[in-house]
């Protein structure tokens, strides 16, 4: 069941029968439709009420696509925030190894989260 709904998201929507002689693929529509209206109903279920009250009216793809026009931005400052204090962070003299190699994998993992990969090298680099 959840393969299906996330189907409704990530495919097109499907637009309603020309003709509605053809028994089976008004069923398969039926299906569709209602299969639309459980995906929805979950995404606006997870939402605050505001963004329900702005999403209502759009169907599942639509929804999808306007947060990430909305929060995609989120995600480049936060990339663009740890690189930076990634690529400004140094050792002191008196600090210990240990502490400070783990802080820097940590970072480069919460980038790599994020869809950005630093090489290996690099990655080397920067904690060296």
């Amino acid at each position: 069941m959840h393969e299906k709904l996330i189907d409704i998201i990530d495919k097109s929507v499907v637009t309603a029968l020309a003709s509605s002689n053809d028994v089976k693929a008004s069923k398969t529509y039926e299906r569709y439709l209602e299969q639309c209206n459980i995906t929805k109903c979950i995404i606006l279920a997870s939402m605050s009420f505001q963004l329900q009250r702005q999403h209502q009216d759009m169907k599942p793809p639509t929804i999808i696509e306007h947060l990430k026009k909305m929060y995609g931005g989120q995600s480049g400052t936060t990339r663009y925030q740890l690189s930076m204090f990634l690529f400004k962070s140094s050792m002191t003299v008196n600090d210990q190894v240990g502490p400070y190699v783990l802080k820097m994998n940590d970072l480069i993992e919460q980038l790599k989260k994020l869809g950005f990969t630093i090489g290996k090298e690099l990655s080397q680099d920067l904690i060296l």
